[in-house]
């Protein structure tokens, strides 16, 4: 789909057309350069340039007679000899640039982009970069003069720091500040040093060369560069925001275009493998485009936390015309089933090239496409999964669950949900906007759930404040706090128009579970590489640090709920215990079990429902109800279990084969109220992914796939999806119908591009069963070479 043929370079000036680029030969030796530019220094008392001419828009030279100098001793003028065919009277002429684009992007990190290998420039800012300028005659320094202008978004001005001009120096560069220097000079042939600020703005800028006698400014040239600098965030430099110390995180976090995102539920952890490709055409483009089609100023694009605030609004479709649509309906006609996205690359693709949003996504698709967007950016980012988290829709903190005087659901009144996982992003990055002590990660969410300032965003909120509390700190801390630690109140709501509610119970770890990401590393077998980040978000459940947490965040959100913070006695234990790891189409129990802790009989009476769900905790369908009445002797416990079997659930199943189990009911003696629910789900078995090992670079690799159809019916309408960033462009091939309890294979031939480890992706998906995938790690070694070489 995209062409990987060498970028040619094109300029223009008044002289010059289209060019190709070129190299420079062996340039003088640094010292020597050295000579030159001090002897083209002037003295300090006359002006260079003054920014900002209204008539020609560069600067103009204070014209007089400079002092040159070598080493600070005074020199008379040096007379450099002009090669035979070169017109000394014509002014210097920029005929070729050559962007040295494979050498700077080794030393910026961005080798791997594939915009490098078509010869654009990728680069980070507050790092010296380099170029090699090709003039049509040779430069002489007492009478030359060389400006570079750089500029930025729609209308650049100079007091928003979106257009910028300077002239070339011979002193050494700052990072605080552009500038460019003469690094040497070989005949008509000078290599440049350009360092642009590590507080500059993200995105594409364009450049021009300015060139005019010293003693005479009206008579110039200008050399308009058509192939813009791709300017990233650099968190390898300690004076840009991004920065992080930790080398392995920013392996993982900046530079890994490989990584998983954790769903399922608490208790069966499930990963998925994704294809973040940040590297791949046109991923790039697309990511600043993302910015450059958002309401952000041009001037705000190098301050991390209004891009990542950005980039949580536009990863989303609603009010914007965002990357992504959501939908949570569970019909997907006319779009792409979310479980079927492997990566961001076709996502990002294809509203790239059509300019619409892409149908259709989930949490875990937003949060992927969000993490492309800021590895691809430069940001540190990584895809973060809430388990058991918490939708508080009217940011009280606390997540409300109405029942009516027999204890049925108000669903209705229930507008408050808990979400079997969600999964959102952490940015790192200093904050200086706020108190100290808050900078780090800082959790951003662009699932369309809430509204920020009107628009449907999240974040940044540093982690940090979270699990303090301290929800009162920019931007939505108290909706993200809810999500990993609101509890869960039942009420009890009679005649409202007589009585007030009544607090049945409250659930005080229910919210946020194994808070999860992917640890720095090579991909590993299972959750092996799963990293725990629960304990930067909150403190272990029902501490006392965790309890001060939330009245602390209540009272800072001026919560509704804090009269619902008193202490129940109750005697009686109830806990759910479901299956973790039930295949789908296996029959399975689900057992609640009693314990009287009292010394004293205790009568049970329960009612316990099955319902397939969405993973957003709305329920689809009901499975079944089963009622019971259990006595409990003194100090004994007891159990009750509901079961459910493939012919009751199978075509109630929806997205992800997830269930919801909830017990709801009364101690009679004491009148303590029940109330559990837990989800879990039946999970699709895993692809197998294999092939013989001897991947070599530009040499065929085979990779055999299988599926084994776990259903007692036929799978139709079967597909296998295979992505493997660095091996293969995405795509999907079909395959025939799989027979009951059958087997579905392909074998596959790529192609490597580029050694290294590279991970293949596949999936499986039917009518009747989707959601299958798996993947393997292969190590494609160097294409070899010739004897003689």
């Amino acid at each position: 789909m995209f062409s990987r043929s060498r970028y040619q370079v094109r300029g223009s000036s008044s002289t010059s057309g289209r060019v190709q680029p070129g190299r420079a030969s062996q340039g003088t030796t640094l010292a020597s350069t050295t000579a030159w530019m001090s002897s083209w220094s002037r003295d300090p008392s006359e002006t260079f340039m003054s920014l900002g001419s209204p008539d020609s828009g560069v600067g103009s030279p204070t014209h007089g007679r400079g002092v040159f100098t070598c080493c600070g001793v005074p020199m008379g003028r040096p007379r450099p000899t002009i090669g035979s065919g070169q017109d000394q009277s014509a002014i210097l002429e920029v005929g070729k640039i050559d962007w040295e684009a494979a050498i700077n992007a080794t030393d910026h990190h961005t080798d791997r982009f594939d915009a490098v290998e078509s010869g654009k420039p990728v680069i980070r800012r507050g790092q010296v970069f380099k170029l090699t300028v090709h003039f049509k005659r040779q430069l002489i320094p007492h009478r030359d003069t060389i400006r570079f202008k750089f500029e930025f978004g729609r209308n650049p001005f100079i007091s928003r720091g979106t257009r910028v001009l300077r002239t070339v120096q011979g002193k050494e560069l700052d990072n605080n500040d552009w500038g460019v220097r003469l690094r040497t000079m070989s005949g008509t042939h000078t290599i440049m040093d350009v360092m642009t600020p590590a507080d500059c703005p993200v995105g594409i800028w364009k450049m021009s060369i300015i060139t005019n006698f010293k003693d005479d400014v009206k008579k110039m040239q200008t050399f308009k560069c058509d192939q813009g600098i791709y300017v990233l965030f650099n968190p390898w430099v300690k004076e840009d925001l991004t920065y992080m110390d930790d080398k392995k995180e920013i392996e993982e976090y900046v530079l890994n275009d490989m990584g998983k995102i954790w769903c399922g539920t608490s208790k069966r952890l499930r990963y998925r493998a994704w294809n973040f490709g940040q590297y791949e055409d046109p991923v790039l483009d697309a990511a600043i485009r993302v910015l450059d089609a958002s309401k952000l100023d041009a001037g705000a694009r190098g301050n991390p936390v209004k891009i990542v605030r950005t980039i949580s609004a536009m990863v989303n479709a609603p009010d914007d015309n965002g990357v992504l649509e959501g939908n949570w309906s569970g019909s997907y006609e006319g779009g792409t089933p979310p479980t079927q996205w492997q990566g961001s690359v076709q996502i990002l693709t294809k509203w790239f090239e059509s300019g619409e949003p892409v149908c259709f996504g989930q949490c875990w698709v937003f949060s992927g496409v969000t993490t492309t967007v800021l590895r691809a950016l430069g940001i540190p980012g990584r895809s973060v999964t809430n388990f058991a988290s918490a939708h508080d829709t009217n940011c009280n903190i606390t997540v409300d669950f109405h029942y009516s005087q027999d204890y049925s659901k108000l669903e209705d009144m229930n507008m408050d949900s808990i979400w079997n996982f969600h999964v959102w992003n952490e940015s790192w990055m200093a904050r200086p906007d706020l108190p100290a002590g808050n900078g780090g990660w800082q959790a951003i969410d662009a699932t369309p759930q809430e509204t920020s300032e009107g628009v449907f965003c999240a974040g940044p909120a540093a982690v940090s404040a979270i699990r303090k509390g301290e929800v009162g700190i920019l931007y939505d801390a108290p909706f993200i706090f809810a999500e990993v630690n609101a509890d869960i109140i039942h009420w009890l709501c009679p005649d409202l128009e007589t009585e007030d509610m009544v607090k049945l119970k409250m659930d005080t770890n229910g919210v946020g579970q194994s808070i999860s990401t992917k640890r720095p590393g090579p991909m590993g077998i299972g959750n092996s590489d799963r990293l725990d980040v629960t304990d930067s978000y909150k403190a272990t459940d029902r501490s006392d640090e965790e309890r001060a947490a939330v009245i602390n965040a209540l009272m800072r959100g001026h919560s509704s709920s804090t009269t619902a913070y008193d202490v129940l006695k109750e005697d009686v234990i109830f806990t759910l215990d479901d299956k973790d790891d039930v295949l789908i189409g296996q029959p399975f129990s689900i057992f609640l079990k009693m314990k009287n802790t009292s010394k004293e009989k205790r009568t049970v009476e329960i009612t316990m429902h099955l319902e397939t769900t969405y993973y957003t905790g709305v329920v689809a369908e009901k499975v079944k109800t089963e009622k019971f009445t259990v006595v409990l002797e003194p100090l004994k416990d007891n159990k009750s279990s509901i079961t459910g079997v493939p012919d009751e659930y199978l075509d109630l199943l929806v997205d992800q084969a997830a269930f919801q189990v909830s017990a709801i009911g009364t101690v009679k003696e004491t009148k303590q109220v029940i109330c559990l629910s837990d989800d879990f789900r039946v999970r699709a078995p895993d692809v197998i992914v294999k092939s013989d090992g001897k991947c070599q670079v530009g040499k065929p690799c085979k990779v055999d796939v299988k599926f084994v159809n776990p259903l007692t019916k036929i799978l139709h309408k079967c597909m296998f999806i295979l992505e493997a960033p660095g091996l293969e462009k995405p795509h999907e091939i079909a395959c025939s119908n799989v027979e009951a309890k059958g087997t579905a294979s392909m074998s596959y031939t790529c192609q490597p591009k580029h050694a290294g480890m590279k991970t293949i992706l596949v999936s499986f998906t039917s009518k009747e069963l989707s959601d299958a995938d798996g993947f393997l790690t292969v190590d494609v070694k160097p294409a070899a070479t010739s004897a003689h070489r």
